[in-house]
């Protein structure tokens, strides 16, 4: 059994060791795991169908893919060819866009934070009249970047709990250059406890959950220097989760919870193509093993 695991090149050199991990396990259950780099696939329509090439030439056709890059183009051209794809281009298209997942969940009658959703043209004029502390992020953004905090204009005296975050502020013409042209979602700051979960989820199955708390500012992202820890999910908590997981279809993912003033879980996105840094190091869970088993099980 061929399997391609797809990443971007640049990304594949800061995941060298994740990569490794995938071929090794791989071997050890009969799949040969070879990687493939984005930006040496070519796909298209020829001849009145679809075609893949990598490095400019015609490629035998794998028994599945992982897709650990951002390019749901790609997912669904590879299940236009009959490859199964991992996650499916279906999840890359709704979960790599924080709209359309808002859009998605919200239907699943689950705590989500009031999110205003903002086409490019029309970010500068939305900052200009923002009334309280907001949190601003590009739609495609993931990982902690393209996050922005901003703060009214006429806000000389900054109330707790509002003064902890006054030094995560970012100038307004700094956030538009940084989304640059993206469209955005905005939504209030909630102060919290500086604290979000991460709930690691493989087909239908909860893995585990990992409880990230700020270190300063307002991310509490593992790779921006948060502080991490399993976490023991609640029956309550469960049962919120699952409405997620019997929504949609996934291979792996990673769905993200704000913890609010009371503890209570308050959804914020999902991971499409989710890191596993802080999973490792709190854990003994052989995350890849269980992903390719899974993968085995669906083929």
């Amino acid at each position: 059994m061929t399997g391609w695991l797809i990443y971007g090149q640049n990304d594949a050199k800061k995941n060298k060791g994740y990569i490794d991990f995938y071929m090794a396990e791989g071997k050890s259950l009969g799949i040969n795991i070879e990687l493939l780099f984005r930006e040496n696939i070519e796909v298209g329509i020829r001849d009145n169908s679809w075609f893949i090439r990598y490095n400019g030439k015609d490629c035998i056709k794998p028994d599945f893919a992982i897709v650990r890059t951002i390019y749901p183009l790609l997912s669904k051209q590879l299940e236009y060819l009959s490859i199964p794809v991992f996650n499916s281009s279906e999840i890359a298209r709704i979960c790599n866009d924080k709209a359309k997942t808002y859009q998605c969940v919200a239907e699943l009658s689950i705590p989500i934070i009031n999110t205003t959703f903002v086409e490019n043209n029309a970010i500068r004029k939305r900052l200009e009249n923002i009334i309280e502390p907001t949190v601003i992020k590009t739609v495609s953004g993931h990982g902690g970047s393209q996050v922005y905090l901003s703060l009214p204009k006429c806000s000389p005296a900054i109330p707790d709990p509002y003064k902890k975050i006054r030094h995560s502020e970012t100038a307004r013409e700094e956030i538009i250059a940084g989304i640059r042209y993206e469209d955005c979602v905005m939504q209030p700051f909630i102060p919290g406890k500086q604290q979000d979960l991460r709930v690691y989820v493989i087909g239908k199955e909860i893995i585990t959950a990992i409880l990230r708390t700020s270190n300063e500012g307002f991310r509490a992202n593992f790779s921006l220097g948060g502080n991490v820890r399993e976490y023991e999910l609640s029956r309550n908590e469960i049962i919120t989760i699952r409405k997620i997981i019997d929504h949609f279809e996934f291979g792996m993912v990673g769905i993200d919870f704000l913890i609010g003033d009371e503890g209570e879980l308050i959804f914020n996105e999902i991971e499409d193509v989710v890191g596993a840094r802080m999973l490792y190091q709190c854990t003994d869970i052989n995350l890849v093993k269980r992903y390719l088993m899974f993968v085995m099980d669906c083929l």
